[in-house]
Formats: C-alpha cells, sequence, structure tokens
C-alpha cells in the first residue's frame, strides 16, 4: 500500500512535525501544500490529510486541495493540531472528503500552540497554551 501525507503548517510548524511523525510510522510520501500546485494522488491508496486550526477552522489550502481531487474509494485519515487539541475541529474536512467518496480510516487531534499576543495587541485578558 502506497500513503501519502497532505498538509498545511503556518503557525508554529507542530502541524509539520506531526505530519513527518506519521510519514515516518506509515512510510508516506510527504507534501507540504505551500510548496505544491499540482498534485497527483492516482498512485496512492492511503491519504492522510493535516492542518493547524486557524480562527475556529483547518486552513482554507486543505479545503481548496481537497476540491480539487478525484478521492473516490481512497481510504483517507485526517489530523489537526490546535490551541486545544479537539478532533471536532476536524469534521468539517471529514465531510468533505466523504462527500468526494473516500472512506475516512480515522482522525486525530492534537496540541499544538496558542499565545494571543501573535494574533492582536488589543485584548482583555491574556492566555495562552503552550506544548513542545
Amino acid at each position: 500500500m502506497k500513503s501519502l501525507i497532505l498538509y498545511c503548517s503556518t503557525y508554529k510548524s507542530h502541524t509539520e512535525k506531526i505530519a513527518e511523525l506519521f510519514s515516518k510510522k506509515i512510510n508516506a510520501d510527504l507534501l507540504n501544500l505551500k510548496n505544491s500546485k499540482n498534485i497527483m494522488i492516482d498512485e496512492y491508496d492511503f491519504i492522510g490529510f493535516g492542518s493547524g486550526v486557524y480562527k475556529e477552522s483547518m486552513a482554507p489550502q486543505i479545503f481548496k486541495c481537497v476540491d480539487k481531487l478525484n478521492l473516490m474509494n481512497k481510504d483517507v485519515f485526517v489530523f489537526s493540531t490546535s490551541g486545544v487539541g479537539m478532533r471536532y475541529y476536524n469534521m468539517k474536512l471529514i465531510k468533505l472528503l466523504e462527500a468526494k467518496g473516500a472512506r475516512c480510516k480515522g482522525s486525530f487531534a492534537c496540541k499544538g500552540s496558542f499565545v494571543s499576543r501573535d494574533f492582536s495587541d488589543n485584548k482583555i485578558f491574556e492566555f495562552s497554551t503552550l506544548s513542545n
């Protein structure tokens, strides 16, 4: 079985670290969406899709990528990193993948990091979650 992991990681590279770990574990090819234009998936049997969570949604690039792909009868999995590490954020992508004929074999989420001052100097309160 030939495997591929497509991911989008922009904030602190936590999603990229998880993608690299999965890639080593299942011997998958790895493709960062920010460096890729034409994605060919015909030769792959198992495809992972990963993203950080930004403003309570996975990266728009991951959804644009999925929209362009023929995923009929492909086995897929979804993973994400966020400040809270909830699989809830994966559901929108899972529904899109299934609507395109993919079979979702699993979903994974973990904490990355979130520091409010990275996004705004105007805040009522300060909070952060950090994970190394």
